[in-house]
């Protein structure tokens, strides 16, 4: 999952990252295809299967989509404004390793005194690589690069700036996954941490004006990443021990994460972000239902506490034999 996209004034969550680098996603796929070796398209690394998480990305390449993940967070200055999204996402295999994702949302921004601004945010696109899985240690790593396209996005309404449409970035990525199955505590068994980190590189750099006091419609490269914690239940009850909990409970993971942004060049008008999700993923056979509390890390990121949730689909158990098989074995007899 993708967080909330790109705002002038300081928003929540990371910036939607993305060079005019479309090419490289083209050229890089004969290349990465080749190289892809077998993997669970769930996000197991032996035993222990990461989750969907929402304020960054996972580091499984998968087939699956989140329809839809809704966000809500105040504004950072405490007028009662506030920014709200809703956003999708679908990821699909190429190989067993190698895999696209196409994401965008529409955005509400609401001031006191004003007319709510909203709009479409820009489309990106990405691709993602996952090079090794250590079952024995429950690790995984992947890389990847997204483009966000600019001009497929709205400016917004009434004077307020939604989503620097004109502009995009691209955004290259490392991600890992490790579970904490091969510790001798039989109690922090269940935990996973994953982390993602990226740099964003703009199309168009943000230059300021000292004559008029004005930025152009650019943007400043800036680092962004975060990680996430979870406890597993399921992996509780299955590999270390069953207290006899419902079905239920023990399809639960308690999850925390956190995130962060900031400028990368000078001159920039993005402020240091930093964003906390705390709450819980329901993962059945074929869906997964998260929700969890948002609490800005600084008066940058939000004023109170918001809210994300998402409903997020397993396609390869849903459609096993179709849409849930990678591209490449369509094609095979």
């Amino acid at each position: 999952m993708r967080p909330l996209t790109r705002y002038r004034v300081p928003g929540p969550g990371f910036p939607a990252l993305g060079i005019p680098a479309l090419e490289i996603l083209v050229l890089g796929i004969p290349l990465l295809c080749a190289q892809s070796r077998p993997a669970q398209a769930h996000g197991f690394a032996g035993d222990h299967m990461f989750i969907s998480t929402m304020l960054i990305d996972d580091p499984n390449v998968a087939d699956e989509a989140s329809l839809p993940t809704f966000q809500f967070l105040p504004n950072p200055t405490d007028d009662g404004g506030s920014t709200s999204n809703l956003s999708f996402e679908l990821d699909k295999r190429i190989t067993e390793n190698v895999g696209f994702a196409i994401s965008n949302g529409y955005s509400w921004l609401t001031r006191p005194g004003d007319k709510t601004a909203n709009g479409w945010n820009n489309l990106s696109i990405s691709l993602k690589y996952k090079p090794y899985v250590n079952a024995e240690h429950e690790f995984m790593i992947s890389v990847g690069v997204e483009q966000e396209i600019a001009r497929t996005g709205a400016t917004g309404a009434n004077g307020a700036l939604l989503d620097n449409a004109d502009t995009g970035i691209t955004t290259p990525s490392l991600y890992f996954g490790k579970g904490f199955g091969d510790l001798p505590v039989d109690a922090l068994k269940p935990l996973a941490l994953t982390g993602q980190l990226s740099y964003g590189i703009a199309d168009t750099k943000l230059k300021y004006d000292a004559a008029s006091g004005t930025y152009n419609n650019g943007n400043p490269n800036s680092w962004s990443g975060g990680l996430s914690l979870q406890y597993s239940l399921r992996y509780l009850s299955s590999h270390v021990r069953d207290y006899g909990f419902p079905e239920f409970i023990n399809r639960l993971t308690p999850v925390v994460e956190m995130t962060w942004s900031s400028s990368a060049s000078k001159p920039n008008d993005m402020a240091t972000t930093f964003l906390w999700g705390v709450g819980v993923n329901y993962t059945a056979d074929t869906y997964a239902v998260s929700v969890e509390a948002l609490i800005p890390g600084n008066r940058n990121t939000g004023s109170h506490a918001g809210v994300i949730a998402q409903f997020h689909l397993y396609f390869d158990d849903l459609f096993p034999h179709s849409l849930g098989r990678p591209i490449m074995e369509w094609f095979r007899t």
